[in-house]
């Protein structure tokens, strides 16, 4: 159905097809074409699309001037922007259809406005230079210059500091949604106390190393899997191998069902500063839908525990597009969050992942997405809550978001460290992949195994890795 010139823009264009054609699959066959053209004159790039979609043959061309050499960096960076866009506006025109982050596909849009700002784009300028480059929607682009207002003061890019992210893949049951790399409790937890002391031995090798290179660590982040739904003594054993004292320290307490007082009091005691409370939905046949294995009763339990007894910040998760929701469904689920007042609530956009049993089923709800994310967006905000940080993924329902919002003056740090990918990562455990920030934009990344018997089995392997990727000069 799609063809195009020059291969290496083959799967990011795909990606602007799916937008519009979600069923998509190279190479199956269809009722009608688009054969797309790039090539090169007088320092100008030129896209010439031709297509039978609609019936009659039809061409669009676009022209851009275009002054980067093939063998560097810009060359392939703005060619797939050219091109991705000249093949969007064509679709666009053909099927009447706009999308809210036009031509933008699994990008950071942030990261973006900082590559704009750099530039020493004055800020009111960098909105109506992403709307001519990506044509963006109006909403999107003051939802994006709100969360750059809501980073100053705690984006940086800083070489010496590391943020530490530690990963423990194990939840109590498998989330039809999920395709993290992580185990049900119940089939590995004959693992897990050998997994617990190989993990502490990581992190401390990994401290080391930044001890070595004269770096600090600025944030801790505990994700998962679920990482309180392993047992108490394993995870302190990890807890206690981390640094006492950074800027932030979070831990994913994700699952309700996995919250205990006991477990609440060890993180405390290990001076966590913020953990999360996920219940993704109140309604809880989608809690069903979705085989979370917990009810809305649970989430209320664990968070009233974890708001009233301590005084850790909290964030709840929620997801837009699951099985069974609808918007007035989803409406509730977004005033009961509020109602709790947590101090940080995010919003994802339901993403059909490779791997998840959601993207294999293709039980899901595409129409009232849209909907429920704007009215999360505009309920929340409403409340007092600032837009703090965002990301986009592949295979996200209507080519939306995901969006964390804050209370004033609770912005997680790690999140927007993250997202932004303005600081190093040093990540332990199995499935964990570090990341080291060079200069010039360059980012080198290395992954341990994936899963939990595999990291147990070569864990000297694994200390290897992060030798290397930290101690080599690039």
């Amino acid at each position: 159905m799609y063809s195009i010139n020059i291969p290496f823009l083959l799967p990011e264009n795909e990606d602007i097809i799916r937008l519009f054609f979600k069923d998509y699959k190279r190479g199956e066959k269809s009722d009608f074409f688009i054969d797309q053209n790039i090539s090169f004159e007088s320092q100008k790039v030129i896209s010439l699309i031709k297509t039978n979609l609609g019936g009659a043959l039809q061409e669009f061309s676009d022209t851009q001037q275009f002054l980067y050499k093939p063998d560097s960096l810009e060359y392939s960076k703005y060619l797939k922007r050219f091109s991705k866009h000249s093949l969007y506006k064509a679709l666009k025109q053909l099927t009447g259809r706009v999308m809210p982050w036009g031509s933008l596909t699994g990008i950071r849009p942030t990261r973006l406005a900082y590559e704009l700002i750099e530039q020493n784009v004055p800020f009111d300028k960098i909105a109506p230079t992403l709307k001519k480059t990506f044509d963006i929607s109006a909403p999107k682009l003051e939802l994006l210059t709100k969360i750059i207002q809501a980073q100053k003061g705690i984006y940086q890019k800083d070489p010496r500091a590391v943020n530490l992210y530690v990963n423990i893949p194990v939840c109590p049951t498998r989330c039809s949604y999920c395709s993290f790399i992580s185990s049900q409790i119940d089939k590995c937890r004959d693992l897990l106390d050998a997994y617990a002391q190989l993990l502490s031995q990581e992190i401390k090798f990994s401290l080391e190393i930044i001890k070595s290179q004269n770096q600090y660590v600025r944030t801790i982040y505990v994700g998962g899997g679920t990482p309180t739904a392993i047992d108490i003594d394993q995870l302190d054993i990890i807890l206690s191998a981390l640094p006492k004292y950074t800027l932030e320290f979070t831990v994913e307490a994700g699952r309700p069902d996995s919250i205990s007082k006991d477990k609440l009091d060890l993180l405390k005691a290990h001076n966590a500063t913020r953990i999360s409370i996920n219940p993704q939905t109140f309604n809880q046949d989608v809690l069903e839908a979705i085989g979370r294995g917990h009810t809305v009763q649970d989430i209320y339990t664990a968070y009233e525990m974890a708001r009233y007894d301590y005084d850790f910040i909290i964030n709840m998760d929620l997801i837009a597009g699951l099985p069974n929701d609808t918007y007035e469904s989803f409406r509730h689920t977004i005033q009961k969050t509020l109602q709790l007042e947590p101090d940080n609530i995010t919003v994802h956009t339901l993403s059909l992942k490779s791997g998840s049993k959601l993207k294999q089923q293709q039980t899901i709800n595409y129409a009232d997405t849209a909907q429920m994310v704007d009215f999360a967006c505009q309920e929340i905000i409403s409340r007092g809550y600032i837009p703090y940080y965002l990301y986009r993924q592949k295979n996200m329902l209507g080519n939306l978001e995901n969006t964390g919002y804050c209370k004033p003056d609770t912005q997680c740090i790690n999140n927007i460290d993250t997202m932004e990918e303005s600081i190093s990562v040093v990540a332990c455990g199995a499935g964990a992949i570090s990341k080291r920030v060079l200069g010039g934009g360059r980012i080198e990344r290395g992954a341990n195994v994936k899963n939990i018997e595999d990291y147990i089995s070569r864990f000297d392997e694994m200390l290897k890795r992060r030798q290397k990727l930290f101690f080599e000069k690039k």
